[in-house]
């Protein structure tokens, strides 16, 4: 990917100055399984899949694949992650963003990482963070008037006029069953410091919590991040 991303640097060199303001890096892994029983480095992963287990480090505002790692399919998602994220990191020093944001879900949380990339000072994250019991009692502590209501923008403009909906067909047979059926209603949002294991400094956590026609449920999610972005 090196080569490639030599001839990256160049191609963006052509965009304006507002391309630079920030690059927006994401960290992910798939499961890509494999019916060949030759296959060199592939093994069994922790759904009973044989396969491979390959890292991805892309540009989000691009969706542009700056860094590719095949790794063995029982290998964790979050390995090599940070060996990668700081290349990544390094290659937009290069071309010129003026500041990046790390983002990945709970298995990305590198608390051993953390206090460096905040200390750097061009650089923020967000990631997701496992909803464990100590947090779970930070969050049911939060004083109500903390919550705020989450607005999540629409999916999509509508250019013409609103169609109609169609029916339902799993809703109506849920309800023919007789189950129960959670309706998401509203999601509110509260923040709270916390230190992370593995980190001299605290981080700024976000909880979530969602509510239905017939269960309030909170701490559903939790994010871990230097400067949280605004909510709503």
């Amino acid at each position: 990917m090196e080569t490639i991303n030599e001839v990256r640097l160049n191609v963006w060199k052509q965009q304006d100055s507002s391309f630079f303001r920030q690059a927006i890096l994401e960290a992910d892994g798939t499961l890509a399984p494999t019916t060949g029983e030759c296959k060199q480095g592939m093994n069994i992963s922790y759904d009973g899949q044989w396969g491979y287990h390959p890292l991805l480090i892309s540009m989000a505002k691009t969706k542009e694949p700056l860094y590719l790692v095949n790794r063995s399919g029982n290998r964790p998602s979050h390995e090599h992650a940070d060996e990668y994220l700081d290349k990544a990191i390094t290659l937009c020093r290069r071309a010129g963003f003026r500041k990046v944001l790390l983002r990945g879900d709970t298995d990305f949380e590198q608390t051993w990482k953390l206090d460096g990339w905040d200390q750097a000072g061009d650089i923020t994250f967000v990631f997701g963070a496992d909803a464990v019991k100590a947090l779970e009692r930070k969050a049911e502590a939060v004083a109500e008037t903390a919550w705020r209501r989450l607005e999540r923008p629409a999916k999509y403009e509508v250019q013409t006029e609103q169609r109609a909906k169609p029916a339902n067909v799993k809703e109506q047979i849920v309800r023919e069953k007789g189950f129960k059926n959670f309706v998401l209603q509203w999601e509110d949002v509260a923040e709270f410091e916390h230190r992370p294991d593995r980190c001299q400094r605290a981080c700024a956590r976000a909880c979530g919590r969602a509510v239905d026609r017939t269960r309030t449920s909170s701490q559903e999610a939790c994010l871990i991040a230097n400067r949280l972005p605004p909510f709503g």
